[in-house]
């Protein structure tokens, strides 16, 4: 399943790069496909997708790949190999951001145990 999901993943991002999508929604905007997962049944296919244009409108741009994704899965059909290409479903990929919320965290519990370590050992011997 893994490689069918990667398989996905590159077409997809190859028909979104070389692209031809005139969606003014998607105009402007970069985004990075970050992963594809796919259901047992080969039926759905959930496209991560991670905006990179600072201040676009996510849920625009998410909007406009939805609208698109007819069009994406008929070109992908050209660039696979597969007997069923799956319905496409584009979602946000908020694992980065997650990743970089639990980052800050673990620093700020780092700087917090640090803060603590230093004030209680000012003194006498």
């Amino acid at each position: 399943m893994e490689r069918v999901e990667e398989t996905l993943r590159r077409a997809i991002a190859d028909v979104l790069l070389v692209g031809g999508l005139r969606d003014p929604r998607l105009q402007g905007v970069t985004f990075s496909v970050t992963g594809v997962k796919v259901d047992a049944d080969l039926t759905l296919a959930r496209v991560f997708v991670d905006i990179l244009s600072q201040g676009a409108d996510v849920a625009a741009v998410l909007a406009g790949l939805r609208a698109a994704s007819a069009a994406v899965r008929h070109e992908v059909k050209d660039k696979v190999q597969m007997r069923r290409i799956p319905n496409l479903r584009f979602e946000r990929d908020e694992s980065i951001e997650h990743g970089l919320k639990i980052e800050k965290l673990l620093l700020k519990i780092k700087d917090d145990d640090a803060d603590r370590g230093s004030g209680g050992q000012g003194g006498a011997a």
